[in-house]
């Protein structure tokens, strides 16, 4: 119940054919801007979602992978497909269907809540769709029965927020443990982010057999806690739990590397452009291991200009 394999043609940067395999763990994807890692991400959840999708062919090949195949229809504008060529995504999931996805994109929408589904339906507002889905996800009832696997990061997170967070008449509060109620919008943006996590693990949305795709989670959150987020996430990926990062944050990615175990099972993916202006992907199990690294380039260039700044001289000197 992971996606193991996508495949993109014509789909904004990705001019002609693309193809990636993912491990079923952690699935670290960097990359300069523009080489395509948050259109992959909407692609793959816009194809499992999305309604208006035309499904092609949903079948099952030697009784173990489940092959969707679709096409696009009318989710990215005029210029999102190229030349006029036929746009395709198509995933590959191995043991069976995917219980749920989930994605978190990079805008807080909680602080935002009241009214805005509302609005977005009845007047049709060009609102991205991953924002409006985040709302929907996040004001789902929660469960009456928390597993294991979620209680433990439930408490954890309750640990970094001081409290937990409610829901009430279309808006979000963080409660704290003192009794304090705190307007989510006057949190801090980095509990913000936990606090999101924590709704939707209380909701019962990040279990065994789901997909979490989630766009630069270390915006706003102070360095301190990106090892903790980190095994947040690897706890999740023990529990069943398929995650999808995309991030430039050099500390993140490494805090995987060093945080997880020898059981745990995490990847790195680092995009770029080929010769021919597409998109390119090359991969490792080992953060230290990825080649062609745009973080390692931009960390070894601060440390140059550091370097130089100290010694009087110019970095090109």
């Amino acid at each position: 119940m992971a996606i193991n394999r996508v495949e993109i043609k014509n789909i904004l940067v990705f001019t002609g054919e693309f193809t990636c395999d993912f491990c079923p763990g952690i699935n670290v994807i960097i990359g300069g801007n523009g080489t395509g890692k948050t259109t992959l991400m909407k692609s793959v959840y816009m194809q499992h979602t999305e309604k208006k999708l035309e499904i092609m062919d949903d079948t099952v090949i030697n009784d173990d992978i489940l092959i969707a195949n679709s096409i696009i229809n009318n989710r990215f504008s005029s210029n999102g497909t190229l030349n006029n060529e036929k746009s395709e995504i198509k995933y590959y999931s191995i043991e069976g269907s995917i219980k749920d996805m989930v994605y978190i994109p990079v805008t807080e929408m909680l602080s935002h809540s009241k009214g805005f589904l509302e609005l977005s339906y009845k007047y049709e507002l060009p609102f991205d769709k991953m924002q409006i889905d985040i709302l929907i996800n996040a004001g789902l009832p929660i469960t009456r029965k928390i597993t294991q696997n979620a209680e433990k990061l439930i408490g954890k997170i309750k640990k970094i927020i001081d409290g937990e967070v409610l829901y009430e008449g279309g808006e979000y509060y963080i409660l704290k443990n003192s009794g304090l109620r705190v307007d989510f919008s006057l949190e801090a943006s980095g509990f913000q982010k936990f606090g999101l996590l924590w709704k939707l693990l209380r909701n019962g949305l990040l279990e065994s057999g789901s997909v979490l795709f989630w766009d630069e989670p270390e915006a706003s959150i102070n360095p301190e806690l990106l090892p903790v987020l980190a095994d947040i996430l690897l706890e999740l990926q023990r529990g069943g739990v398929q995650v999808f990062i995309a991030t430039h944050s050099y500390n993140l990615a490494r805090y995987f590397d060093v945080n997880r175990n020898q059981k745990d099972n995490v990847m790195f993916y680092n995009l770029s452009k080929n010769d021919s202006g597409g998109i390119k992907c090359v991969s490792a199990q080992d953060y230290t291991n990825l080649p062609e690294n745009i973080l390692d380039q931009a960390d070894e260039k601060l440390f140059k200009a550091v370097v130089a700044n100290v010694m009087e001289v110019q970095p090109d000197e």
